[in-house]
């Protein structure tokens, strides 16, 4: 269970068409309601699903700032699409809340809320690039569910936008950047092999091209790793087999 979860159902209850929890939270949520464990986890991930927030969702937003004592606030330099919220005083609140607006006038952050602006990580960068795509922003729109009350992307739409991050850091790891983690690369590509074993194995899953196109590239990639073996982190299931499934259920 992700720490103060109970404390942002109570802050967004009156929000729920604002927003979606993707990333490690929305897993860690997902996975606990089948009984199965997830990795750690401590940040929630929270994406804006609306074109304008209203002036009480950005209310909503700073009381839940000002209550938990969040004593870093952070926005991203140029475009202002990600926020970073961390450091509560008060250890019910979630350690970190990362939350990403498509567009940048879409939240007005209260002028009092205490911003500075910092620079950002790869895998950041990665995920707001991945928002920032119409396909992937239409499909997360379209495959969010409520679980206890709480808002997150369902597990058919995570795997595609896994996957896509690991083969957007993989490549930027290719190019020479340093700052692309070997990690975060491990780290979704590893979390699709966790999420496949939630997937009924003869239900197709629809998505359009584009998506089947960052389906193949991970395919690809991780077929290509011979000393991948997903047992090592607790899933039964070989990488041959796994990739197999990715295939046939996603029509790629």
């Amino acid at each position: 269970m992700v720490v103060g979860l109970d404390k942002f159902r109570e802050h967004f209850a009156d929000h729920a068409d604002h927003y979606a929890v993707i990333g490690g939270t929305a897993c860690s949520m997902i996975f606990e309601e089948v009984g199965i464990d997830f990795r750690q986890t401590n940040d929630i991930d929270m994406v804006l699903c609306v074109e304008v927030v209203d002036p009480s969702f950005a209310q909503s937003l700073k009381a839940f700032l000002d209550s938990g004592g969040y004593q870093a606030r952070e926005r991203s330099n140029g475009r202002r699409e990600f926020y970073r919220f961390h450091k509560p005083t008060d250890p019910s609140y979630p350690a970190m809340l990362e939350l990403f607006a498509r567009k940048p006038e879409a939240l007005e952050i209260p002028e009092d809320a205490g911003l500075t602006v910092v620079e950002v990580s790869d895998e950041t960068l990665s995920l707001s690039a991945i928002l920032l795509d119409t396909d992937y922003y239409e499909a997360l729109l379209e495959s969010r569910r409520a679980i206890d009350d709480i808002l997150v992307l369902d597990e058919r739409l995570l795997i595609p936008f896994k996957a896509r991050a690991f083969v957007d850091l993989s490549q930027r790891k290719d190019d020479g950047d340093a700052n692309a983690k070997g990690s975060d690369i491990r780290k979704h590509r590893n979390d699709v092999f966790r999420l496949l074993q939630l997937l009924p194995t003869d239900q197709p899953i629809e998505v359009t091209e584009p998506l089947k196109a960052d389906l193949r590239a991970y395919v690809e990639r991780v077929n290509g790793l011979t000393d991948f073996d997903p047992n090592t982190f607790g899933v039964p299931i070989d990488r041959e087999t796994g990739l197999g499934l990715i295939s046939s259920l996603y029509q790629l």
